[in-house]
């Protein structure tokens, strides 16, 4: 099995190559940067042997929203996936399974949203992620089977949101981001994945996934709890305005969560080893806290 990914060398195409090349025994392409941002017949001709295509290319989203970077965050996501969607469209045979990322970003804070769900939000990121997966739905006019995850923040002891925070919280100044009731949507990797690995087995699968554990939980939550499981206090806080002052507009993924729940996963058989907060935490930082 051949499979291609682009953005193979970040945070979660790093994790899943290893698990695909270790389970799956799959041949892993890593699909070059300028390949994407290039010309689609030199991509076409390069990705032409590949069975199933990921895509996780996507530059960070924390950052302050203005033209340049929206274009740049625009570009690493849109951009790529019509190439990627083009360069498809030529190839003599197509791949079996093309499996795109968005984010649960795309969704308001003021719903609880199954993968059903239409409220979608109506700021920059809401807009990003509804022409992200527009592209990535060309995709499926070729008749390639695609799935499309709708990511939550994942969480790793290796890279991502909680090893950039777990020095702050061991040292005891950890705490909430704004007033810490906006929902905090999470996914253990090891869940995540899991996750890849389900779908490219169970041949049924397509459309659109949320991708995050099943448990609904606030800002708040995760800074309680990642305090207890380090005994460490966690009375800090970053102020709203702070995170505004640095991240202007872009201070919204920091201080507006959405309320996710992945029905359609679960539905098909999926399992969570690590379903709640409680156990994703004390999975990653080796703790055995009977509580969970």
């Amino acid at each position: 099995m051949k499979i291609g990914i682009t953005g193979g060398s970040g945070f979660i195409g790093s994790h899943l190559t290893a698990k695909l090349v270790n389970e799956l025994n799959a041949d892993v392409l890593l699909i070059p940067r300028k390949l994407l941002y290039g010309n689609v017949q030199d991509l076409s001709v390069y990705i032409k042997s590949c069975e199933i295509i990921i895509h996780l290319s996507g530059a960070p989203i924390v950052c302050r929203w203005n033209s340049k970077n929206k274009r740049n965050l625009r570009n690493s996501r849109i951009l790529t996936s019509q190439n990627l969607s083009a360069a498809i469209g030529l190839m003599e045979i197509k791949p079996k399974l093309f499996i795109s990322t968005s984010a649960v970003g795309i969704y308001d804070a003021t719903y609880t949203h199954n993968d059903s769900s239409l409220n979608f939000s109506n700021d920059f990121l809401g807009e990003l992620c509804l022409e992200w997966e527009e592209a990535s739905n060309e995709i499926v006019k070729l008749g390639v089977r695609t799935v499309i995850f709708r990511l939550g923040v994942v969480l790793s002891d290796k890279g991502g949101a909680l090893a950039k925070v777990l020095p702050i919280f061991r040292y005891g100044f950890g705490g909430r981001l704004g007033s810490g009731d906006q929902a905090f949507p999470f996914i253990h990797i090891t869940d995540l994945l899991n996750a890849y690995s389900f779908v490219i087995i169970n041949e049924k699968t397509e459309g659109t996934y949320n991708l995050t554990a099943p448990e609904l939980i606030t800002n708040s939550d995760y800074t309680k709890e990642l305090g207890s499981c380090l005994n460490r206090p966690a009375f800090f806080h970053v102020p709203e305005f702070i995170l505004r002052a640095i991240f202007g507009d872009g201070s919204t993924v920091l201080l507006s969560g959405q309320r996710v729940i992945p029905e359609r996963l679960l539905n098909r058989g999926f399992q969570f080893k690590y379903p709640t907060l409680c156990t994703t935490l004390n999975s990653l930082l080796n703790r055995n806290r009977s509580k969970c």
